[in-house]
């Protein structure tokens, strides 16, 4: 590598450029201190030295060797390289809370929570990678299972990259694009465009120099978000687009992240650590009951993980039900689905309950698909295609059921289990509430504000949703 040379005699800046390199191209490639210590040779203890920058005085064959390990994928942005152009940030740790944060770019709309984000190494590895990669990147998953606390992170840790800031447009109020075409199209132009221009006129890519937008729940406008995604990105080379939505975007040049719910059980019987769904749960619950102790009941708190399907926005709302009700009363689904039902949720989503989100999936449904769900959240919790009904959803035959199973599994209300032989699923709660609270109306919830949602199918709904 070229900078070898330029690494032979350091100085205090030098070793910070250092240190920023390393934790950059460590953390971007997913690696581990222990996995960048088996690719270099260099010890776990050197390498952990000189990203806390105890080591002042590294040998330089160590210094090669980590370069020379991580050369592989140090793909650099087109901006020069950290120790080109004095300090900044590395990507994957938070600012130093005791540096100037004035020398930021700017960031406009909502910002992450600041907490650490739990089982989520593997997703922001790959988002910040892809970063470099494409200017538009995707994130889908089911509502709660953290896309949006995700993309707010990752922009958070690309933000010194970015000279013209960071801009966040939540779109969950404008209205869904099969509803009203025209000011749904209208009022995300509006809200995007704002966003890519300043208050001069200057925009993105022009005077502004690179910019990160964020476009957050996009679900219901899923067409229209594509389509001014093209056109931003067309105008304004400077720019850079980040997306959340249960749906993914019909975008080729998308570079598509699917976010999975968090993990309930050990990779295997020797592994120490706890798995990630588990560690939320008692993260959160020594946050708010710190004299709870729970390290006798991890078996417990795992069953009620796994009854949770390891989603983490109701992973955390069950947390907040220790507060009132025991752990095993929690294990009963009658009680812990009526608590994820009714417990205000609104500080952790845009949603006020976790019954809004998945009612807020379940309303852009057109009718034969409504009909398939409930039949699937009779069926097992994972299933094979040919377990399904032919009839099954309205639909005329295996292939009619395949296409529709095929769009839920795009909207993220299946869960696909890819192997040799595919399986899904229906996550617990959209289970529980299409069989609970939708059937017990009788009827499809079809109407939002006296308004009848037209019952679209086929092609004619891929296009509107």
């Amino acid at each position: 590598m070229p900078i070898l040379k330029e690494l032979y005699s350091f100085d205090r800046t030098d070793i910070h450029q250092l240190r920023d390199f390393l934790l950059n191209q460590r953390r971007l490639s997913g690696w581990t201190q222990e996995e960048l210590s088996d690719r270099s040779g260099v010890s776990v203890r050197t390498i952990r030295n000189l990203e806390t920058g105890s080591n002042t005085n590294p040998r330089r064959t160590s210094v090669n060797l980590l370069l020379t390990a991580l050369g592989a994928t140090a793909t650099a942005f087109s901006e020069p390289a950290p120790w080109d152009s004095g300090r900044r940030p590395a990507l994957g740790q938070p600012p130093d809370p005791h540096s100037d944060t004035t020398a930021l770019p700017p960031w406009q709309g909502p910002r992450p929570l600041g907490d650490a984000l739990v089982g989520r190494q593997a997703d922001m590895g790959h988002v910040l990678s892809a970063a470099q990669r494409s200017r538009l990147i995707v994130l889908t998953g089911p509502g709660g299972v953290g896309k949006t606390r995700i993309a707010l992170a990752a922009a958070s840790r690309l933000r010194p990259l970015f000279q013209g800031g960071v801009a966040v447009a939540e779109l969950h109020d404008i209205p869904p694009q099969h509803l009203e075409p025209a000011a749904s199209a209208a009022e995300l132009t509006r809200v995007v465009r704002r966003l890519t221009s300043d208050e001069g006129g200057a925009r993105a890519g022009a005077g502004l120099g690179r910019r990160l937008l964020v476009l957050d729940s996009a679900e219901h406008v899923s067409q229209q978000t594509a389509r001014v995604a093209r056109q931003l990105l067309d105008e304004h080379p400077g720019l850079q687009i980040m997306v959340t939505s249960r749906r993914a975007l019909a975008v080729g040049a998308a570079e598509t992240w699917e976010v999975e719910p968090l993990s309930c059980d050990q990779r295997d019987s020797s592994d120490t650590e706890l798995p990630s769904a588990v560690e939320l749960f008692l993260r959160r619950v020594r946050a708010s009951l710190p004299t709870l102790d729970l390290g006798n009941r991890l078996p417990l708190v795992q069953q009620l993980c796994r009854l949770l399907d390891g989603m983490p926005l109701a992973i955390e709302v069950a947390a907040r039900g220790l507060r009132s009700l025991p752990l095993t009363t929690l294990l009963h689904d009658a009680t812990l689905f009526h608590l994820l039902a009714h417990v205000d949720a609104g500080d952790l989503s845009r949603h006020r309950t976790l019954s809004d989100s998945v009612r807020w999936s379940y309303d852009l449904l057109p009718t034969p698909h409504r009909e398939l769900l409930r039949e699937l959240s009779s069926l097992p919790r994972t299933f094979s295609l040919d377990a399904i009904p032919a009839q099954s959803g309205g639909g005329h035959g295996s292939t009619r059921v395949a296409h529709l199973l095929a769009e839920l599994a795009d909207v993220s209300l299946v869960q696909i289990h890819r192997g040799q032989q595919y399986r899904y699923g229906v996550h617990a709660l959209v289970r529980h509430w299409v069989t609970q609270e939708e059937r017990s109306t009788g009827l499809g919830r079809s109407t939002e504000q006296g308004r009848e949602w037209p019952a679209l199918a086929g092609s004619a709904w891929r296009q509107a949703i």
